[in-house]
């Protein structure tokens, strides 16, 4: 699959990991704050977080984050947007006119349309260049995995790359039997490993190894990449969370059409090629983000005692043991149960013609009849029903592991102390509030974390994350903190940190505290309206996972109407000994 950058490949564990449920801002803020390399910085240079946690935190993809995307520095912010400067100079009556123009100028240029195999479609008509963003959201993620079959999901990802049988093989029919050959040898081989017979493995081995080579003279699975490049697109890349997974490219408008038929071929009629090659690629991964990463191994026990038993406790990216039992049928029973037409969300933004995007997704996609999964009390129907209906607070007592547990692990890094305290789903009434919580706290140079903690250098960095790992179902926020060089107590960075919540929770927050954060939101908001890849990646995710892409609008309000009551109540519920869990690494 495309490889990112060399920036963002430090700051995931499958490519999607730098995804946390964070308000609109909350991304840029992050890929500069959260560094590689643990070093000191001067009291002016210093960012708020500089520990190399975000390259083994299996964050989602979420509305917020969606939001966050596009921004970039503030001073090229305010020049190419003038809604944003007005905001930041504090004209709120000019910048809510804009704001306001912004959003009827949204509204008026947004379609959709459902095929009768319940496939959804949005299509925003931006006609000022001849370019176009598609965007696929698959409500298929890492908790959708069954026990023992871990990092299928990211797996399928890659593989979604490869071809299908017009592209991407040099000879489908012989390719097609050295693939079968090449799993009947697989499946031997894994039989053999449990028996415990090293000579059948030794000769199976030798086998597997010839057969491979057999089915890779006639691969050319580049070819589905390549052919995109050539015609013009760019950003083919995908990503893989908790909840769902996404495929986007930007193209010329007017190859659209190409970009229909590519996208139908490969869900629905696949060739899962190069899978076991592909395979390695993922543990040279794992060994990269997690084994040799200085916090991986501790997030991955932290999710595990967060979320005992359950899908968010398992790694994104996948166990070792299973991972090394999943074959290509393993591969097509998951794709075939969980990639079905109404799982898949696509948006369409830029100089395309509705009608002609409509005639093209029925052409293409129309004769995708795979049936839809009957609908249960966790089936996207159901969660974008329950948006707003209830604060959600009671769903989760039954699976939280004993309170006040503390997991104790060895590193050769800086000493990490890090907490979570569980929540609702996003779905929640009060998630808006949680997310203006997040921000109080470690909202950027004006959060307390920073102000309180990290500038009168008492810690060396501070951060908050609204959700994790996920946020459809119940999850943590999450705090994680570093000790000042030197000094080695994860035991009085807690107490650091507890402080500050229990300051939040006794003494509220200050109205003007929550100016920045209301002004921030709308800004965001206006920013993202500027690029048709993040435009595609919103209106995709929100009529997803909110029952409508007009919920990223109501969203915002939601947050703007926020009050000191309102984080005062959930910041009780919420900063309790009884629903925390926290751990801590020392040096080796």
């Amino acid at each position: 699959m495309p490889v990112p950058g060399s920036l963002e490949r430090s700051f995931s564990v499958a490519y999607t990991i730098h995804k946390g449920r964070q308000r609109h801002q909350r991304e840029s803020r992050r890929k500069s704050s959260i560094q590689c390399q643990l070093n000191p910085q001067p009291e002016q240079q210093r960012s708020v977080s500089p520990i190399p946690l975000k390259e083994c935190l299996d964050l989602t993809t979420t509305r917020r984050a969606a939001l966050a995307a596009p921004l970039v520095a503030t001073a090229v912010a305010t020049v190419a947007n003038p809604a944003r400067a007005l905001i930041q100079t504090g004209l709120e009556r000019d910048s809510t006119r804009q704001s306001q123009n912004a959003v009827d100028r949204l509204q008026s240029r947004v379609s959709t349309f459902q095929l009768g195999n319940g496939m959804k479609w949005i299509v925003l008509e931006r006609h000022n260049a001849p370019i176009v963003a598609c965007h696929t959201y698959a409500d298929v993620g890492a908790a959708d995995e069954s026990t023992g079959m871990t990092g299928i999901a990211h797996l399928l990802e890659h593989l979604a790359f490869k071809g299908t049988r017009l592209i991407g093989s040099r000879d489908f029919e012989r390719e097609s039997e050295a693939l079968d050959q090449l799993d009947e040898i697989f499946y031997a081989l894994r039989d053999a490993k449990v028996a415990k017979n090293s000579k059948l493995v030794a000769k199976l081995v030798e086998e597997f190894t010839r057969a491979q080579e057999q089915a890779a003279k006639f691969s050319a699975a580049s070819q589905y990449g390549s052919l995109i490049e050539r015609q013009g697109g760019v950003g083919l890349n995908a990503q893989t969370s908790q909840d769902s997974t996404e495929y986007f490219v930007s193209l010329p408008a007017n190859k659209l059409e190409l970009w229909m038929a590519l996208e139908s071929g490969r869900f629905m009629a696949p060739v899962f090629r190069d899978l076991y090659a592909e395979k390695e690629v993922v543990k040279e991964e794992r060994r990269l983000r997690v084994e040799n990463s200085p916090y991986g191994r501790f997030t991955e026990a932290f999710t595990e005692a967060a979320f005992p038993g359950q899908a968010y406790g398992r790694p994104i990216i996948g166990y070792p043991s299973d991972f090394e039992k999943i074959g290509r049928r393993e591969v097509t029973d998951f794709f075939t149960k969980n990639y079905t037409p109404c799982k898949l969300t696509c948006a369409v933004v830029g100089d395309v013609n509705p009608v002609e995007v409509e005639k093209l997704a029925t052409r293409f996609f129309g004769s995708w009849k795979t049936p839809c999964a009957s609908p249960t009390s966790s089936s996207p129907r159901s969660y974008s029903e329950l948006w707003r209906s209830q604060d959600g607070w009671d769903d989760f007592a039954a699976s939280k592991p004993p309170p006040g547990e503390i997991l104790r692990m060895p590193s050769p890094a800086q000493p990490l102390y890090m907490e979570g305290y569980y929540r609702p789903a996003s779905w929640s009434s009060d998630d808006p509030v949680l997310s203006v919580i997040s921000d109080v706290l470690a909202g950027g140079r004006v959060s307390r974390l920073y102000k309180r903690l990290i500038a009168p250098s008492r810690v060396l960095s501070a951060e908050c994350l609204s959700s994790f790992p996920g946020d459809k179902f119940p999850c943590l926020m999450m705090l994680y903190a570093s000790p000042t060089p030197g000094s080695s107590s994860t035991e009085k960075l807690a107490g650091l940190v507890h402080d500050q919540l229990q300051d939040l929770v006794r003494q509220g927050v200050e109205e003007g505290e929550l100016v920045p954060i209301r002004k921030s939101t709308r800004a965001s908001l206006l920013e993202a309206l500027g690029s048709n890849s993040s435009m595609a990646r919103i209106l995709s995710t929100y009529e997803a996972t909110a029952g409508s892409w007009n919920r990223v609008l109501e969203e915002t309000r939601e947050i703007e109407s926020v009050t000191r009551d309102d984080v005062v109540r959930v910041a009780s519920k919420l900063f309790t000994p009884s629903n925390r869990i926290a751990g801590s690494t020392r040096p080796v």
